[in-house]
This record gives C-alpha cells, structure tokens and sequence, in this order.
C-alpha cells in the first residue's frame, strides 16, 4: 500500500513537470553561474544549455529544478527518493497508467544513456511532444535504497529535434553523486553550523 502511495506521489510529480512545462513562459539571458543548479539533499545536479534559463522554483516537491528555453520548450528535473521499482524499465512500465491517464500517448520507448530508458510521447490535447529520461540508482547506507531521477523535455513536435539536442546536452553533464541523508546532517553541517 506504500509502495502505491509513492509511485502515485511520484507520478504526480512527473505529470506537474509536464504540466509546468507546458504552462509557464520565460525570457531572458543568464551567465554560466546562473544555468548550474545541483541539490546535495538529492546528490542531483545539471547545467542548463546555453540560452536556457534556469528556475529552481517550480512548485511541486519533487521537481527540483526547470530549465527553460525561449521558444517554449521546458526541461524538468524530478526525484524520488522512495522508488519501489528495480530498473529504469520497471519505472516506466509503473508510470504508463499514470501517463495514459495524462492523456499522453507513448510513441517509443528504448534503451537510454546512463543504464536509462527513453519514453517519446505527444500530448493528445495540444501541440506537445515530450521525451523523458527514467533513471533509477541504488544508493549505498544503512539501509540501503534506490532513487528515480526523471528529466522530462516538453516541446512542440517542430522544435524536438533541436530541443532534443538540449536535452541530450543536458544528460551529458548530469552530476549524480551520492545523496546527504536526512539523518546524515549531523556528519555534514551546512553553512549556518
């Protein structure tokens, strides 16, 4: 039953990021600092492409950061640390109802970077396309546990190929490290002490 309730949380999570992705607009140009966004609590970090714009105030708990490019195109980055599933393939076939409960059409599915799977799919309501990275990691401690890390690309079926290439970009320098546990602050304090 928990384990239901954490990939519905999670789903929910991933569907928001399609969600914000679609919704919100943003311009402007950023410097280099600006584009590189990383979450020690998550051991999660990325850099936004050239001409992106980096917001890491997206709303939703598990989305962690979203990249966004002038033309509309969206890229999110989502993490959970209470992933049941063993694989990247089991993520995604635990994420299909969810999706086709979207209204989200997968169109392919494959093997992707990082021991990942890709999902391409369009939004059947809209002019969207979306391809989505699903990575699950073990992660080392006492005990030890998994995490599902999701960068979801939500563009115009026009603008996939050149988005794509952001994307691909962004999975290139893709910073995992291991995560600093809740219950591990003690061991790594942060500035304030």
């Amino acid at each position: 039953m928990k384990a239901a309730r954490t990939i519905a949380a999670f789903t929910v999570a991933v569907f928001a990021a399609v969600a914000l992705s679609i919704a919100t607009r943003s311009d402007g140009a950023t410097s280099n600092r600006e584009r590189r966004f990383y979450s020690a609590r998550a051991g999660v970090g990325l850099e936004a492409p050239p001409g992106w714009t980096l917001s890491a105030h997206t709303g939703y708990l598990n989305i962690l950061c979203l990249l966004v490019h002038p033309s509309g195109s969206r890229i999110s980055l989502a993490v959970d640390a209470a992933v049941t599933a063993q694989d990247a393939a089991a993520l995604v076939e635990q994420s299909r109802p969810g999706l086709a409960a979207q209204g989200l059409e997968i169109t392919g599915v494959a093997p992707g970077p990082r021991r990942g799977v890709v999902v391409d799919a369009r939004v059947a309501r809209g002019n969207q396309a979306l391809r989505q990275l699903y990575l699950v990691r073990a992660v080392e401690g006492n005990p030890a546990w998994r995490q599902a890390i999701v960068l979801t690309l939500t563009t115009t079926p026009a603008d996939l190929a050149a988005a794509g290439g952001a994307l691909d970009w962004v999975i290139a320098r893709l910073d995992l490290q291991a995560p600093v546990r809740l219950d591990d602050k003690h061991d790594h304090p942060d500035g304030g002490g």
